[in-house]
């Protein structure tokens, strides 16, 4: 902001970017994994999110520097959609579920953690730009590793990682069934207000309560580390206890449930409700976005990252929706509506 004298929306704008490009790509990322197999598109994923951190980090002027992080998002959407192939490849027919929770609960959330926190000290010793020029040495490390020691299944989807299966019939197989179409219809209101939460939480709490900003903000910190818990339980329970749609629709159910509670607590309430939400959130999310990997008669291992594509494109509409919907509700009716 200082160096390249932007506002405040300038900068919302980097931040959107990103996640423009990230929900945008779901499909397509999908698609190349399908096209010229998951170990290609997770190495391309993390090599184009290496190219634009590095971009990001010499980029003369703004123009460059939102090209940059539009980048970003794409090769993230690239190699996210890969992992999930990936998983199910490992794990199909046994702990996918668990497997998907520890994946999207815990390294999904330390990484967030180590990118917004951690990384804050990195910013501090060698600037914006050597943070970011850092950020993408680490992912051109992982390139690199990767390249030489790629972890293949033992057996089963082992063929299906390089496998180039993109054709009229996987494309049959992914969009044209019905219960992928519902499944990610479903997660629209979840997603969203999980987002919603977990962006906007801390402010209506600093307002609400005449807070500082430091103590809302941990408000947001628990409801991220929660999913630390909430990814392998979630994941747990649809392996061994309940299935994949009752435990995905019970998650749903909490999270609602303590978000419902949120105009009504005091500060001690809402840090409970927060971890209650992230918890459930990333549950409901382990179990839903395993829900093609089980699709063991209607998708091959190949069609997974498009279908996760698809539904994560889908859900993406409650991303999208719901903050807008809590912007014009807090406007009309207050507190209390949200």
């Amino acid at each position: 902001m200082t160096e390249m004298g932007l506002g405040y929306p300038k900068l919302g704008l980097l931040i959107g970017i990103f996640v423009a490009g990230y929900g945008l790509a779901h499909i397509p990322a999908g698609m190349i994994s399908e096209a010229f197999g998951m170990r290609f598109a997770m190495l391309l994923g993390i090599a184009v999110v290496a190219l634009g951190a590095g971009l990001a980090a010499i980029a003369p002027g703004y123009s460059v520097l939102l090209v940059a992080r539009f980048l970003s998002g794409i090769g993230a959407s690239i190699y996210v959609g890969a992992s999930l192939g990936l998983t199910a490849a490992w794990f199909r027919g046994h702990e996918l579920g668990t497997a998907n929770g520890i994946v999207s609960g815990i390294a999904f959330t330390m990484g967030a953690w180590l990118g917004l926190y951690v990384w804050i000290d990195v910013v501090t010793a060698f600037g914006w730009r050597g943070g970011l020029l850092a950020a993408g040495g680490v992912a051109a490390a992982s390139f690199l590793l990767l390249l030489f020691v790629f972890p293949m299944p033992k057996s089963g989807g082992q063929g299906e990682v390089g496998a180039r299966n993109l054709n009229m019939a996987s494309l049959k197989r992914t969009f044209g069934n019905r219960d992928l179409w519902l499944v990610g219809a479903s997660f629209i209101g979840g997603y969203g207000s999980y987002l919603t939460a977990s962006q906007l939480l801390p402010q209506f709490t600093a307002e609400r309560l005449q807070l500082e900003a430091h103590e809302a903000g941990l408000l947001g910190d628990i409801l991220l580390f929660s999913g630390i818990l909430g990814g392998p339980l979630g994941g747990w329970l649809a392996d061994r206890v309940f299935g994949v749609i009752p435990t995905f629709i019970a998650a749903c159910i909490v999270q609602a449930a303590a978000q419902f509670l949120v105009p009504h607590l005091g500060f001690s309430g809402l840090v409970v409700a927060s971890a209650v939400i992230g918890a459930s959130s990333i549950m409901a999310f382990s179990a839903w976005i395993s829900t093609p990997g089980f699709c063991r008669d209607q998708l091959e291992i190949s069609d997974i990252p498009t279908a996760c594509g698809l539904m994560l494109t889908i859900s993406a509409i409650g991303g999208f929706v719901v903050p807008i919907l809590y912007g014009w509700m807090m406007a009309h009716s207050g507190y209390r509506a949200q």
